[in-house]
């Protein structure tokens, strides 16, 4: 499951970063997963059929993500490492 974005993407939040500062985008990174948690909230706690609205969500925070890293510095191979030693404790939580 991985999220790709294309060359054009990647300028668009490049030029985002400048036109707006990271720092706004960085504030709207944290705007963007409050709205997620409501989303999933609705689903979690009213039943309430939301899958469209979390989707729309999870859209937003991965662009605001990806800007984050581009901010950040932060390379694939740097997540991919964090990734797996979180994965690794999730398995030995699980018992594995």
């Amino acid at each position: 499951m991985k999220i790709e974005f294309s060359d054009e993407q990647v300028n668009i939040m490049q030029n985002a970063l400048t036109t707006w500062s990271a720092k706004a985008q960085l504030a709207c990174l944290v705007e963007e997963c409050a709205e997620l948690i409501v989303a999933i909230q609705k689903q979690v706690n009213r039943g309430k059929d939301n899958v469209a609205a979390i989707l729309d969500e999870i859209a937003d925070v991965e662009i605001m993500m990806a800007q984050c890293r581009l901010h950040l510095g932060i390379t694939d191979e740097d997540l991919r490492e964090r990734i797996t030693f979180k994965m690794d404790k999730v398995q030995k939580a699980l018992g594995n």
